[in-house]
């Protein structure tokens, strides 16, 4: 029986990864790039990972750089792609809103007396900031953040911690995530997992075998049944 829900923040309870996709595949194609499905694949992989290490802003440039390569940008026009996307995808990500049903979802979770939580790459000042934006902090029993652990996901440690603190058993919880690495940790860590398919990671999450997929965060009080 499910006595705990987990959930990632980004992409997940946060509408940002595809706006930053969108956007940035808007760039690219200014620069001359042809958007294939497979470009598209690529961008949505390498913009989830920047959101998944975040650890500075060098980094993060580093790997946009290194998607500009991956891409078939120039040496010139990746100067210009990070030029011209770097501030814009940091403002999208730091200004993302909430999917729709999110605040409904959660209420109906809490409701039925489920303990919930968050565990996320963010920072743990992001976090509250997001928190407190959207109103969010009584929705959630505990947050685990970059900031409490030394290994993120897909690292099982985040999500042991958050299990821990809710004094809740593996097998008594559920992971949700958008990314591959939020299936990972979840299994690796002994819980049910749900990826939601948003269309960026979908071949990569279903490799990662998670035990239910849905297509929307409305589906979750269904998909909690269904495990």
């Amino acid at each position: 029986m499910v006595s705990a829900v987990l959930f990632d923040l980004d992409g997940t309870i946060l509408n940002c990864v595809e706006p930053m996709s969108k956007e940035f595949m808007r760039i690219v194609q200014k620069l001359g790039v042809n958007i294939t499905d497979e470009i598209r694949r690529r961008v949505g992989s390498n913009l989830g990972e920047i959101l998944i290490k975040r650890s500075s802003p060098i980094a993060e440039v580093l790997l946009l750089w290194r998607l500009g390569r991956t891409i078939g940008l120039s040496f010139f026009k990746r100067v210009m792609m990070i030029f011209l996307s770097y501030s814009r995808l940091k403002n999208i990500a730091n200004n993302s809103s909430l999917f729709d049903g999110v605040i409904e979802i959660l209420q109906a979770l809490k409701q039925q007396g489920l303990k919930l939580g968050v565990v996320t790459t963010r920072s743990r000042k992001d976090v509250s900031l997001i928190m407190k934006k959207f109103s969010l902090e009584n929705f959630f029993d505990v947050i685990v953040t970059r900031d409490d652990v030394f290994f993120g996901k897909p690292s099982p440690e985040p999500v042991i911690l958050a299990l821990k603190k809710l004094n809740v058993s593996a097998n008594e919880a559920v992971v949700v995530g958008d990314m591959p690495t939020d299936i990972e940790s979840g299994k690796q860590a002994g819980t049910k997992t749900i990826a939601l398919l948003t269309g960026l990671f979908n071949e990569s999450l279903l490799e990662a075998s998670p035990d239910l997929t849905i297509n929307s965060i409305l589906e979750i009080p269904q998909a909690l049944e269904n495990l």
